[in-house]
C-alpha cells in the first residue's frame, strides 16, 4: 500500500488530532489536507481520525 507524502510538520499534525485538547494548534491548511486525503474528518467542529489516520499514524512517518 502506497503512503500519500507527508511533510514532518503534517504528520505531527496528524498525530496531533487524537488529541481534542489540542487541536486548536493545527494549521488550517494541514487540518484541509488531511481531510482531502481521507486521513481525518471534521465533525461537530472538530477533528477525528479515520480508519485510513489511524493505520497512517501506526505505519509511522
Amino acid at each position: 500500500m502506497a503512503l500519500n507524502p507527508l511533510s514532518d510538520d503534517e504528520f505531527a499534525s496528524l498525530l496531533t488530532v487524537g488529541k481534542a485538547d489540542r487541536q486548536h494548534d493545527i494549521p488550517q491548511l494541514h487540518w484541509e489536507r488531511l481531510v482531502a486525503l481521507g486521513y481525518a474528518i471534521r465533525r461537530l467542529g472538530e477533528l477525528e481520525l479515520t480508519a485510513a489516520g489511524v493505520k497512517r499514524v501506526a505505519a509511522g512517518r
